[in-house]
């Protein structure tokens, strides 16, 4: 075992009776690498207990120079931003070919008006002949986004859910008591672990160490998803450290 695991282990201890007694430990440890983070995080197939996200500020500078300082909104209209073409490519589309795209969701009855937000929020600009071009230049906003799911116990349970994470973060971390991660990082679930990009965290009362890095880059984003979790951020940057 690593010395400084030795010391955590020896005059800290690590006997917690609830998983949110883990949190203050977590929570410093994502605070030191100066990232902005958010608890219970909602995501569409469940709470991630933190993320933190790391803004690219050269990209945040031009976005604001930009006029475009409020937060684009839901994830249908993320979407929509992102199926419009940037200003700088020369191409454009045509509300009926958003109408066509979108036809056959939910989404198209609303088109009209979630287009016309992104206009007036200077995302998108209507060009002489109607068709629409996206105002970008900073997209990706944000440099890291750190996933952590803690739990006393429960392993499978607690590699699965930061897999999924792994839909938008590019880190994702399981955060157990130090006991539990050196198990882990010393039997044959390693490989899974290294297999599906997540990483270990091992956990005392006031701080954490990291016994496995999360792999970077070797998951699949879902770029939607990924930008609007951000854009949460966004909407709360000067509140959320």
């Amino acid at each position: 075992m690593p010395l400084n695991l030795r010391v955590l282990e020896s005059k800290m201890g690590t006997n917690f009776m609830l998983e949110c007694d883990m949190s203050e430990g977590v929570l410093r440890w994502l605070r030191r690498q100066n990232l902005s983070v958010k608890s219970e995080f909602a995501l569409p197939w469940g709470i991630c207990d933190f993320v933190g996200v790391q803004f690219d500020q050269a990209h945040v500078n031009k976005r604001l120079r930009l006029g475009q300082g409020r937060p684009i909104g839901p994830l249908p209209r993320v979407e929509l931003l992102r199926h419009i073409p940037e200003r700088e490519s020369g191409a454009a589309v045509t509300f009926r070919e958003l109408q066509r795209s979108y036809a056959t969701t939910f989404f198209s009855s609303t088109l009209q008006h979630e287009l016309q937000l992104l206009i007036d929020n200077r995302f998108v600009v209507c060009n002489a002949c109607g068709s629409f071009q996206k105002v970008n230049g900073w997209a990706p906003l944000h440099k890291r986004i750190v996933a952590v799911e803690m739990k006393l116990s429960r392993v499978s349970e607690a590699l699965a859910q930061a897999a999924a994470h792994r839909m938008f973060a590019s880190e994702s971390y399981i955060a157990v008591p130090v006991a539990t991660a050196r198990r882990i990082v010393n039997s044959g679930r390693v490989a899974e672990f290294q297999d599906r990009g997540v990483g270990v965290l091992a956990v005392a009362p006031i701080h954490c160490t990291v016994l496995l890095p999360s792999s970077i880059g070797c998951a699949e984003v879902e770029p939607a998803l990924q930008m609007h979790c951000v854009e949460r951020f966004w909407r709360t940057r000067d509140s959320s450290s």
